[in-house]
């Protein structure tokens, strides 16, 4: 489930943290490879130690930085961002996999353990209500997605159903379709900024049959007009030679 956030030219507060966080949880989880522990336990719990202090200090920061308004984005926010750090720890290889169950985030941070349940349910809530100002959260929520959340559609065979939440989540967040089979649709504006769009592309000219046969008729005939001098020019070439002679026949030797 290493896998890379869209860039969708998007900057807000939420975003940025959210970003940052999932950086941070798959960096940590790769670090645990080279660690000298390595009793499964003691690294699960310094992962979770380190990962909780990361959700606090962010939740410092968004308090600051946010207003009355924006904080019911901001506790959603720090809930889907430890739901979706358990669901990364909890189905890929680490060496503290197996342990993780013992120090969810979720069950730390919020004294529950429903969040394959209650990550849709909100997301179901999103999209019925379609409020403007939930717009930046429901963009963490297709992130999650993304990024493999399924919680409790994992190993159902539910495809389509997650496809849906991510089509539905995308239209409510970019207000179009999630189609990007046009020609003129990109991912992101800023890997087209440096291209010569402005140079008439230039196509090599075609060569027909009739073409191609006179040229190798061309360079047969030169090939053959080369042979015929050679075997004319012999003689007078056999002359020419420094030492050349002639004997009592009249013939040239050297």
């Amino acid at each position: 489930m290493a896998r890379h956030l869209p860039d969708l030219a998007v900057d807000d507060h939420i975003t940025r943290q959210f970003r940052a966080f999932y950086d941070e949880i798959v960096k940590a989880r790769d670090r645990t490879n080279d660690s000298r522990e390595t009793d499964p336990d003691a690294v699960a719990n310094a992962l979770a130690r380190h990962l909780e202090n990361l959700l606090e200090l962010q939740s410092l920061e968004s308090r600051r930085e946010s207003t009355r308004f924006e904080l019911e984005n901001v506790a959603d926010a720090r809930y889907l961002k430890a739901a979706l750090a358990d669901e990364i720890l909890l189905h890929t290889p680490w060496i503290g996999r197996e342990r993780w169950t013992a120090h969810l985030l979720e069950s730390a941070l919020f004294r529950t353990n429903i969040a394959g349940d209650l990550v849709f349910s909100r997301i179901e809530e999103l999209l019925s209500a379609r409020e403007p100002s939930r717009r930046d959260l429901a963009r963490l929520y297709l992130f999650a997605l993304a990024l493999g959340f399924q919680g409790k559609y994992r190993g159902t065979g539910e495809d389509g159903r997650l496809r849906g939440y991510r089509e539905e989540l995308f239209q409510f967040v970019y207000q179009r379709q999630a189609d990007f089979s046009g020609r003129d649709r990109v991912v992101s504006e800023r890997a087209y900024t440096s291209t010569l769009s402005h140079i008439a592309p230039r196509k090599l000219p075609t060569l027909s049959r009739w073409t191609v046969l006179f040229l190798l008729s061309a360079a047969t005939l030169l090939a053959v007009s080369e042979l015929l001098w050679l075997w004319q020019s012999w003689p007078v070439r056999q002359v020419l030679q420094p030492g050349a002679v002639v004997d009592a026949s009249g013939a040239w030797q050297r």
